[in-house]
Parts: C-alpha cells; structure tokens; sequence
C-alpha cells in the first residue's frame, strides 16, 4: 500500500472518511483496494474533491490513467455525471477505454456500483446511475455536471471549451484543469500563472514534475524521455520538468524582447501610431510610437474589450490630433475594413490601411523582430491606462507570436485565439513600427551628429 495511502488514513482524510461512511463493506473494502493501485501523486489529485483545481504535469506520469480514475470515481461512487474533455477525438476514446479499465477492476475487487450497464464511442452508465462522457475538445458542446479538461495548453478551441466549462462550473459541479506545458502565451499558461500569482483565486493548484513521479516509485525510462525530447534540454525541461519555455515556434525570444524594458524612456520624435480593431472576443488596441535617429520607442499604449465606430473614431483622433502621427497603420481586416475606409475619407494620407495576410503579417512580424534584435526598441517597464498596466498583456501577446510552416511549406506568422484575445496589443505594436518605419543608418547617423549635444 502506497505510503501516501497509509498517511492519509492515519491523518483521517476527509474523503476516505466519507467513502467509507456512506458504502458498504464490500463496497468501500473494494475502493480502498483500488485507491491502493496509485502512486502517492495520482492518489492525492484522485482524492481531491474541492470545486477548482488545476495539474501542471510531466508527461509520462500516468494522468491519462489517472484521469479516467477520477471520472470512474465520480461516476461510479458519487453517482455523478463527469465530461473529460480531450484534444481530439483519439484522446477522448483512450480516456474511455482506461475508464472501462478502472469499472472492471472495481468490479473484479467486488463494487457492485461501477457495474457498467451502458456504454456507447462517447459514454459510460454505471449502476450507481453516474456516468462518464469523453468528447473531443471541438467545443459548441452541451456539457453539464463536472468538468475535466485534459492537456488543456493544446486544445484547438480552448475559449469555445472554456465557455462551456465555466457555465457547467456555475451550476455546482467541480472542474479539473490539467495539462504539460505548451510554450507561453496559451490559456491553461495564463490560467496556472494567474494562480500562482494569487491573481486567480479559488483554485488548488497541484505540480507533478517526472522528478516528483520517480521519487514516489513512478516506473519511467529516461533514455525514452530524452528520446522524445530529441536530445533537446530545453524541450525536455517544457515536457518533463514542467517548465514553461518558448514555445518551439515562439517567433521573438523572451529573453531578448524582456531586454528591451526600462524604467524611463525618452519621450521626443516623430510620433506614428498602430491600430489594431478587434473582432468580438479580441481587444482593440491603439499603440504610439515616436522615432529619434533609429531609436523608436513607445509611448503610449490603450487597448478597448468592446468596439464601435465612436471609440475607434476617437482612437483616430487621439493618434492623429493628441499626438501628432505623421502616418497610422490600422487593420482593414474584417471587422476594420469600413472604418479603415471612414478614417481614410477623413485623414488622407496619413492613415494606411494594412490587409492581414501572409505577406503583410510577415512583414510586420520581421520588422518587430529586427526592431528588437538591433536593440532599437524601448519599451516602458509599466504603462497606466485607465488604471490597467498595459505591459504584462503585450509582452504575453509578443511571446505568443509563432512563426509556423504549414505542410505546404509555406510560412505563416500567426498567435492563438485565448480568452484575453489575438495578440491584439503585439499587433499593434507592430502596425506603430511600421508606421514608423526603418531609417537608413547613414541617414540616422547624420540625424545624430545634426542633434545639439548636452552641455
């Protein structure tokens, strides 16, 4: 019996004392039986029963199996209906076949409640009435009881399964986050981080590094983990360690954007602007930027949940009028073509209308890394607006950023559709340098040397 095991019962651990108030000898004898199967690690995110929790774990640690554990649990014992939400379809149906796994062996061990009287690609029915149901991460689903989201920082339609989890979460069921790290800038990242930050309450975060697993008896070859990791310490550390790194198609390296903060920044040159229009879910986002000699640095920052034509006629206004731009580079896409063509009417030249596609995306995309990497960018460490730093949410919009090869070879610069948008503020960002453009060295060096020296 695993030590864990032995320490909770001797602690009186609240939910074995409810198993075994409310079952049957045979009954709890078999549950007790079973919880004895799991390493320490599983058995305590498996016993957990409060309302919010969220795993950050290592692959090759058994949480698929675990998974399947806790809706077998729920369902079969409480008589509670559990939705386990996957990737994609082969996951969910893996997830079901260990579900399956875990009734047999509770009914082998004598638990007449995890008795499987109904199954079908999608369900299981217990005896105790409970029920499990694993689908695909497709959202647009009807979802109900509680939740468990599985390897969350990969799935396709994290917002549209979001939705539907937090509104099943509201009627009383209890949801389960869990996943391996996927690079920044994802919502199960943002969602752990906040956590651990306290800037997301309620939930009980737990972490299973393949450290923690190996130390509590967990069986794992680590020649197959380096293997898959291809040699690679860094993609080992995101897999295994549970680390979040930049993703493997992160376009701007954290480390090198992060340099780019200072306290104070300079506050003199011409000043270009970049607007970004949201659609629905995504910010609208305005960005300033003045350029000296080669130097562009930003001076000011806004992004808006909610669009209409009068906030982006006043964006406009405070881009143009307030700070003087010499030219703003807004997007024409969607939602943004009738206003990009209203503040044309009204600006003429000064306003340029930017279709997102592959070529202006990678233009874009190229100018902030080479803004970046020539160190010609300055960014404040905090910018205030409407009482909101501004700079948490674009450094996490830069670092989602991904350059991406697509099977027909073509490359493509794109982010992840999260809860807090589209990248909208890196976008913007880099409409304002566009905006700005990239000055000669030549013709920078004589702007310098024509500056007047301080005395």
């Amino acid at each position: 019996m695993p030590q864990l095991l032995l320490e909770i019962q001797n602690r009186a651990h609240p939910s074995l004392l409810k198993y075994r108030r409310v079952l049957t000898p045979n009954d709890w004898a078999a549950l007790r039986a079973w919880f004895s199967t799991f390493k320490g690690f599983q058995l305590a995110w498996l016993l957990e029963l409060c309302d919010y929790a969220i795993c950050l774990k290592a692959r090759q640690t058994g949480f698929s199996h675990t998974t399947a554990a806790v809706g077998v649990l729920w369902g079969a014992i409480h008589g509670e209906l559990t939705t386990i939400i996957s990737v994609g379809d082969r996951e969910a149906k893996e997830v079901l076949t260990y579900a399956k796994r875990h009734a047999r062996v509770l009914v082998q061990l004598g638990c007449s409640l995890a008795r499987i009287v109904k199954e079908n690609a999608e369900e299981i029915v217990f005896a105790s009435g409970g029920r499990i149901m694993a689908l695909p991460g497709t959202g647009g689903r009807g979802f109900s009881g509680n939740m468990v989201l599985d390897e969350y920082a990969y799935a396709p339609h994290a917002a549209k399964v979001w939705d539907a989890a937090a509104a099943v979460t509201t009627l009383g069921g209890r949801l389960r986050v869990v996943s391996t790290p996927n690079g920044i800038g994802n919502d199960f990242e943002q969602l752990w981080t906040g956590v651990q930050k306290g800037e997301i309450l309620g939930y009980k975060p737990y972490l299973v590094t393949l450290d923690d697993a190996i130390a509590q008896g967990y069986p794992v070859d680590l020649a197959k983990c380096w293997t898959m990791a291809k040699g690679d310490p860094r993609i080992f550390d995101q897999w295994f360690r549970c680390k979040f790194l930049d993703n493997d198609l992160q376009y701007i390296p954290s480390d090198l954007f992060a340099r780019r903060f200072f306290e104070t920044v300079s506050d003199e040159g011409v000043a270009y602007g970049g607007l970004d229009i949201g659609e629905k879910r995504d910010r609208t986002t305005l960005a300033i930027v003045k350029r000296q000699g080669d130097r562009r640095t930003l001076v000011h920052i806004e992004s808006h949940k909610l669009t209409d034509d009068d906030l982006l006629d006043r964006l406009a206004a405070k881009a143009i009028g307030t700070y003087g731009c010499q030219r703003l580079a807004l997007d024409k896409t969607g939602l943004g073509i009738f206003p990009a063509k209203r503040m044309k009417r009204t600006y003429g030249s000064k306003v340029e209308q930017v279709d997102f596609n592959l070529t202006s995306k990678e233009d874009l995309a190229t100018g902030l890394y080479d803004a970046v990497q020539t160190e010609e960018l300055q960014l404040p460490r905090s910018y205030i607006f409407n009482g909101i730093d501004e700079m948490p949410a674009l450094r996490d919009d830069v670092y989602s950023i991904r350059r991406i090869v697509t099977a027909a070879g073509n490359v493509r610069y794109d982010a992840p559709r999260t809860t807090k948008g589209h990248a909208d503020s890196a976008w913007a960002l880099m409409l304002a340098l566009h905006a700005a453009g990239r000055m000669s060295r030549m013709y920078a060096a004589l702007q310098k040397s024509t500056q007047p020296k301080a005395s």
